[in-house]
């Protein structure tokens, strides 16, 4: 094959999988003081997100119209900064940081995704009331790559969400499965603690362990953990087993490491 074919072949390759990312599904998970809501935005150019933050909240100016909110917008001091997460396929995945006045610490979050030399999709956008954003990570459920999340750490909250890939873009998981089996599991009358995934430790082994809140004061936890092994189609959870133990103790004080 002569060099200017397979320069060809090449292009025409990449042309198909731009494409494909093109065509594919980005839904973006917005989470504010006020509502989490899911929409699909589409794709911009990597300065759209980094020239100034884009509220999603009315922060800047509460009930102010598209513009007025863009100029505000504009008018903070605010700056942004680009980390890069990883790559799962052929999608570059990058974490943008958003600092006001003179902090260090990050106020906002974004994810966006390259599906292009021009193309970003952002699929998470994170403005905290308590916490902060924290840098997102990947992990392997087995051996299927996923990106995640443990943000907004606060008293005993958290917000914790992974997201699967493929050719057809991405899809945040439901682990609201796990949480049905893991309760059917618990002893009768108890609840499960639905709180922390922890990823980073348990995805490895396809197994999440749920603490069972205390009988009198409803907080975490009493001696047994319900164990769930899970394994994930196209992003879907299916468990496979769940599994009481009455005389483990459930390490619910556990932050990641970043």
């Amino acid at each position: 094959m002569s060099r200017a074919l397979r320069m060809a072949v090449v292009l025409a390759a990449l042309m198909v999988s731009f494409a494909f990312a093109a065509d594919a599904e980005w839904p973006r998970l917005v989470i504010t003081p006020k509502q989490t809501i899911v929409d699909a935005p589409g794709a911009q150019p990597l300065r759209y997100f980094t020239k100034y933050p884009r509220d999603e909240s009315g922060d800047f100016c509460f009930r102010c119209n598209a513009a007025e909110r863009l100029a505000r917008a504009r008018a903070e001091k605010a700056r942004a900064n680009v980390k890069v997460v990883g790559r799962i396929g052929r999608f570059k995945i990058y974490d943008i940081f958003y600092y006001f006045g003179d902090e260090q610490t990050p106020a906002w979050k974004s994810i966006v995704i390259g599906t292009s030399p021009t193309a970003y999709q952002e699929i998470y956008h994170d403005q905290p009331l308590e916490g902060q954003p924290n840098p997102s990570f990947l992990v392997h459920a087995g051996d299927l790559p996923l990106l995640c999340v443990a943000d907004n750490f606060y008293k005993l909250g958290v917000e914790e969400d992974c997201f699967w890939f493929d050719s057809g873009g991405v899809k945040r998981i439901d682990f609201a499965p796990i949480l049905r089996a893991a309760q059917e599991a618990a002893p009768e009358g108890r609840t499960v603690w639905i709180h922390r995934l922890k990823a980073k430790r348990t995805f490895e082994n396809m197994t999440l362990s749920l603490g069972i809140l205390t009988q009198e004061w409803k907080q975490c936890c009493d001696r047994g953990i319900v164990n769930v092994r899970f394994k994930l189609d196209h992003g879907r959870v299916i468990v496979i087993n769940t599994a009481f133990d009455p005389n483990a103790d459930y390490d619910w004080q556990f932050t990641p490491q970043f």
